[in-house]
């Protein structure tokens, strides 16, 4: 009796691999899609196609280029395709994409999907690996300056002032604290006050090696006497902080009377 023999099993209609799954926005990957068609007529205008399933592929992927096609490849609704032609019984192709991610993608992690998609005939689509997009953290550094350093005035402007640090460049950077009890709020340029003495100061976006800057002014009362100290601290930040040390800043006002202010 002649020995049994493995038959291999044959290819699924797609399969995924990719170059990397921990992203960063910015960084470029390659997707290498196989297509086998296991049918027994020929699938016409068979294409490879790539989504994600969390949210759409083109919100979070550029198509940097592809190879293994017919003919450019393209973006079809929230998916990228990759046409190889007609794929007769039995037939393989590969299609390679190379992505880079967009500066605006969201943290998070997202799973590929992968699909043989033909004119006459679709298969199944199938989930692949999982991409994980993480911003590089960026370290906001905080600093505090007061005026005057005269003599005669009531009024203290303190600006703050927040520095980007890298490696990353962060948005929404938010500020805030409070100043200092004796004192009554007198405006402010990009610093807002909440609630009593509460002060909030947004920077919408701080680049890489840069700072932003904003101000608010308070007025010392009539017997405002000895010292008074303001702080604010980093509240919030995208992508976080690595590094806390930088994060806060404090600056002490001395009154005489409330028409003698020093800092």
């Amino acid at each position: 009796m002649a020995p049994s023999v493995a038959v291999a099993a044959p290819p699924d209609p797609s399969s995924i691999a990719v170059s990397a799954t921990a992203l960063a926005p910015g960084d470029t990957f390659t997707a290498s899609v196989e297509l086998f068609n296991p049918q027994a007529f020929t699938v016409t205008f068979a294409k490879a196609q790539v989504r994600t399933v969390e949210a759409s592929a083109v919100d979070l992927l550029d198509l940097v280029s592809c190879s293994g096609t017919t003919s450019d490849c393209f973006v079809q609704g929230s998916s990228f395709r990759g046409p190889v032609g007609d794929l007769a019984p039995g037939q393989q192709r590969t299609v390679v994409f190379t992505f880079k991610v967009k500066s605006t993608a969201p943290a998070g992690s997202y799973t590929l999907e992968h699909q043989l998609v033909g004119d006459n005939f679709s298969f199944s689509a199938s989930t692949g690996p999982v991409l994980t997009i993480t911003p590089p953290a960026a370290d906001i550094a905080v600093s505090l300056d007061a005026s005057p350093r005269g003599i005669l005035t009531s009024r203290v402007t303190y600006t703050v002032s927040v520095t980007n640090l890298g490696p990353g460049g962060p948005s929404n950077v938010r500020v805030g604290g409070n100043y200092a009890a004796g004192f009554s709020w007198a405006g402010g340029n990009g610093c807002v006050r909440t609630t009593g003495r509460a002060v909030q100061c947004d920077f919408s976006a701080v680049p890489v090696g840069g700072h932003a800057s904003a101000s608010f002014s308070v007025d010392a009362g009539l017997l405002a006497l000895g010292g008074f100290t303001t702080t604010v601290s980093r509240v919030t930040s995208t992508p976080p902080d690595p590094h806390s040390g930088n994060d806060s800043a404090s600056r002490t006002c001395s009154a005489l009377t409330g028409l003698l202010v020093l800092c």
